[in-house]
């Protein structure tokens, strides 16, 4: 969308300032207004990853980041519910074939459809999880390879995910991957008790926090430095 320029362009400290409280963006041209509710935690990427660049002072820009953000992110939704579509047509073939007909057809399944065997089987395996409760439909991600890695937690392990907020619609790859690469073999995997096994865990986990609250520390010192930047009170 093409936005005419027809006075100065308002300083994007100030745009994003003023309406920052309630996590508004108020965007205005000649021919249109709308208003963009725009999650604070993306304004602030936005001053992160643009600190220090022109783009952090472009209105124009800025918006063009937030609508092709918001486009990506509908397409997104619908790869979701593109696969768990096709996941429970898929289940739906297979209670309607007997077993040895669904073997039958598995075993040619890329000549029917444009995707493996594989790919199938983690499209029903995402359809049943999801239809079952097991993953909240909002908590599915929209990579059918992201929500597959979900489905191969166990019990135990997906109640470690959920409590550590996890189960959410945009978790990555990677995030599962860890939780699985941490928790196998433990006792939340095995369900035998074993203490000098709970000790190794216990110091692995007293380490991690300790990288994280470094983390943490060196992000707020950033963000407060950001802060600073950003307020319009602020001169170089």
């Amino acid at each position: 969308m093409t936005v005419k320029q027809t006075r100065p362009k308002k300083s994007l400290k100030q745009f994003l300032a003023s309406d920052e409280d309630m996590g508004l963006i108020d965007v205005r041209s000649n021919d249109l207004a709308q208003q963009i509710v725009v999650d604070p935690a993306v304004l602030e990427a936005l001053r992160e990853i643009f600190a220090g660049t022109e783009v952090i002072e472009d209105q124009v820009k800025i918006k063009r980041i937030l609508d092709v953000r918001a486009e990506i992110q509908r397409n997104w939704s619908d790869a979701r519910d593109a696969f768990l579509n096709i996941g429970r047509a898929l289940l739906s073939l297979e209670s309607t074939l007997s077993k040895s007909e669904f073997q039958r057809l598995r075993s040619s399944n890329d000549r029917l459809f444009p995707f493996s065997d594989a790919t199938a089987t983690q499209f029903r395996q995402i359809a049943r999880a999801v239809d079952s409760g097991r993953i909240p439909y909002e908590a599915c991600p929209g990579s059918y390879g992201t929500a597959y890695q979900i489905t191969l937690l166990d019990d135990d392990q997906l109640t470690i995910a959920r409590d550590r907020g996890l189960l959410r619609s945009d978790v990555t790859r990677r995030e599962i991957s860890l939780l699985r690469s941490e928790t196998k073999g433990s006792v939340f995997s095995t369900g035998r008790l074993d203490k000098s096994q709970l000790q190794d865990e216990r110091r692995r986990l007293n380490k991690r926090e300790q990288q994280l609250l470094s983390e943490l520390d060196t992000l707020r010192r950033r963000v407060a430095e950001l802060e600073r930047l950003l307020d319009p009170s602020h001169s170089d």
